[in-house]
């Protein structure tokens, strides 16, 4: 059934990353539905749900984020039963899962100098540097960046069509920082790894071929240049934050275009960024 299943995720065009991480929950919730009632797994009902939510988080101990997670990856699979034609109904909606508080980063965003600096260190590597700059001016997360294709990047027309959280489409604008960027790169990158069509490749060519680089090399490249810059807690999500505080009090975005070029479909979610690089500034100005 789970290899079934992983069949019908990379039919539906779920990243690697995602079904990976699906099939795992799926299979430790078929484990414990065994060792809780002693029977195989047949199919899902809205009290087995609620039960092991319960599980989760009073005996596991496990934080909303990841119960929600988890929740995630048993309703494609629910999904994928009622696909399949093993059970009629889907059993978890919206309702089932924990309500979080936006949790927007604790600390500030990183400044422009400091984001300029941390360009700058990377300045020996094309790659490396393409990869900062489409994080801190383009705000994408890390596993967006990953999955870049050559074909997505459309450098004339000021435009990367990203797959998204969601499996969801849209069109990330090219700004000028970011033209240049992979316009250098890709005169590096197309003398090379031809064969393989993502935008980023690991320097294990042989390994990856035709597979995207793994986003914990993103974080690794973030690390390496923060040595000397020590950007507080530096991670690709930290450069989002970044991108939409800067857009909206540099640039001059509105709070619509921001929320469209982070693929955020709630926009309270993108005002929570702005909100807390205003709450930043004022707790500064207090102290001075």
């Amino acid at each position: 059934m789970l290899e079934d299943f992983k069949k019908y995720m990379i039919k539906n065009k779920l990243s690697e990353n995602t079904y990976k991480s699906y099939l795992l929950d799926v299979k430790l919730y078929i484990n414990y539905y065994k060792d809780s009632y002693g029977e195989d797994f047949e199919k899902l009902n809205s009290i087995d749900i609620q039960t092991y939510k319960s599980y989760l988080k009073n005996i596991e101990n496990q934080k909303p984020v990841t119960i929600n997670r988890k929740l995630n990856a048993l309703k494609k699979f629910n999904e994928y039963l009622v696909d399949k034609g093993i059970q009629n109904d889907i059993v978890i909606d919206k309702r089932d899962y924990i309500k979080i508080a936006p949790n927007f980063v604790k600390k500030d965003a990183p400044d422009e100098k400091e984001i300029n600096k941390l360009i700058h260190k990377a300045v020996d590597s094309k790659r490396d540097t393409c990869i900062i700059i489409l994080a801190s001016n383009g705000g994408l997360r890390a596993e967006e960046i990953v999955n870049i294709k050559l074909i997505h990047v459309h450098l004339e027309q000021r435009f990367i069509a990203i797959i998204g959280k969601g499996e969801k489409y849209r069109e990330v604008t090219i700004n000028d920082k970011m033209y240049k960027a992979l316009q250098e790169y890709l005169e590096e990158r197309l003398q090379t790894n031809l064969d393989n069509p993502y935008l980023f490749v690991g320097k294990k060519s042989s390994f990856y071929k035709d597979k995207p680089m793994s986003r914990s090399i993103v974080n690794r490249i973030l690390n390496k240049y923060n040595v000397e810059v020590k950007i507080e807690d530096l991670h690709p999500h930290l450069l989002r934050h970044y991108f939409g505080s800067t857009a909206y009090y540099k640039a001059g975005y509105s709070l619509i275009q921001i929320a469209s070029q982070l693929g955020h479909s709630d926009i309270k979610t993108t005002r929570g960024y702005i909100d807390n690089h205003n709450k930043n500034m004022l707790d500064l100005s207090n102290r001075l």
